[in-house]
C-alpha cells in the first residue's frame, strides 16, 4: 500500500492519462493523429494540470520527423507539463538518436533501470522505467524507488498486468508489484482498453487507447489530500 502520509499538506491535483497513441500507425494514422488531439483537447477542457503519457507515443520507429516535431510542438504548446513513458512501440525515442530537442515543460524519460521526473510545481514526483527491450525478463514495475519527500508519487509503467503470471509474455506486471509500489497511483499503459488492477489499496489503472477498434477513452484522475484518488475513464469520439 501506499506510503501516505496524512499530516503532509499537498494540494489536490488533475491528472491527464494517456496511452497507446500509436502517433503514425501503419493501420490507422489519421484516426491516431486526431485522438491524440482530442486526448490533450479533452484534458485542457477537463481542468488538468499535468499529462502523462505511459507509453506508444509512437508507433514505429519510421515515423517522420516533421510529424515528430508536430507532436512536440503540439505537447509543448498544451499549456501543462508533460511527462512521456517510452513504450515498446517507441523505438524512436530510446535509439539515441532522433528523440532531438523537446520543449521545455516535457520530459521524456530515458534512464534504462528508471527515472525519476520531479514537478516541483505542481507538487507531483513521476517515476517510470522506459521499454528498450520487450522480452518476458523486462519488469516495469522492478525497482520502484520509496516515497522520499512529500509530493504527490506516480508510477508510470508500460506492460501486461498478468494474474496469474505468464512466462511467455513480455513485460510482465504482477499484482504484489502493483500492490507493493509505494505510490499515490499507477499510470499504466500496453492495454487499449480502460482498466482497473487497483492492488491493496494502491490505484492502479489502464487510461485505455484514444484510437482503435476499441472503445476509445482517455482518463482524467484527481488526487485530492482529503477524498483521495477517483480516476474517470472519458471516451472519445472520433468523426
Amino acid at each position: 500500500m501506499a506510503d501516505f502520509d496524512p499530516s503532509i499538506k499537498r494540494s489536490p491535483l488533475k491528472l491527464l492519462h494517456m496511452s497507446d497513441l500509436h502517433i503514425s500507425s501503419d493501420v490507422y494514422a489519421d484516426e491516431a493523429f486526431r485522438g491524440f488531439e482530442a486526448g490533450l483537447k479533452l484534458g485542457v477542457e477537463n481542468g488538468a494540470d499535468v499529462a502523462l503519457i505511459a507509453g506508444d507515443l509512437f508507433d514505429n520507429g519510421r515515423v517522420k520527423q516533421p510529424l515528430m516535431d508536430r507532436v512536440w510542438d503540439m505537447l509543448g504548446d498544451v499549456g501543462m507539463p508533460v511527462v512521456v513513458l517510452p513504450g515498446n512501440h517507441d523505438t524512436v525515442l530510446v535509439d539515441g538518436v532522433r528523440l532531438g530537442k523537446t520543449p521545455p515543460d516535457v520530459t521524456v524519460m530515458q534512464e534504462p533501470e528508471g527515472e525519476m521526473a520531479l514537478l516541483e510545481e505542481q507538487g507531483l514526483a513521476v517515476w517510470g522505467k522506459p521499454v528498450y527491450d520487450h522480452h518476458p525478463g523486462f519488469r516495469p514495475m522492478a525497482g520502484v524507488p520509496s516515497r522520499s519527500d512529500g509530493h504527490w508519487y506516480v508510477s508510470m509503467a508500460h506492460g501486461l498486468y498478468m494474474d496469474p503470471p505468464d512466462p511467455m509474455r513480455a513485460s510482465p506486471i504482477s499484482p504484489t508489484e502493483i500492490g507493493q509500489a509505494p505510490c499515490d497511483y499507477v499510470a499504466l499503459g500496453h492495454v487499449h482498453v480502460f482498466r482497473d488492477v487497483s492492488q491493496n489499496g494502491v490505484p492502479a489503472y489502464y487510461s485505455g487507447a484514444p484510437s482503435g477498434a476499441q472503445t476509445k477513452t482517455v482518463a482524467i484522475v484527481d488526487l485530492d489530500p482529503v477524498s483521495g484518488v477517483s480516476v474517470s475513464p472519458l471516451e472519445i469520439v472520433l468523426k
